[in-house]
């Protein structure tokens, strides 16, 4: 059997027709881990943090905060 990494992979999506790569695109979507209940789990989790006042935080405000945490530069 062929062993393939993800590069390889990409590599060859490259060189398709759009038509075959929209075949790959439509295989991947039907085969995609989130479930019907896994999005509703992430739904649930989302309303909840906002009924709490959680707020999303930016990659940069996560960063200065571990550095304050950490005590010392990243």
């Amino acid at each position: 059997m062929l062993t393939m990494t993800a590069t390889d992979v990409i590599n060859q999506l490259l060189s398709l027709p759009p038509t075959e790569v929209a075949k790959v695109r439509d295989w991947l979507s039907e085969h995609d881990d989130e479930s019907p209940e896994l999005l509703a789990a992430i739904d649930a989790g989302m309303r909840s943090l906002a009924e709490k006042g959680a707020r999303i935080v930016t990659r940069d405000e996560l960063t200065t905060k571990v550095r304050q945490w950490a005590g010392k530069s990243l």
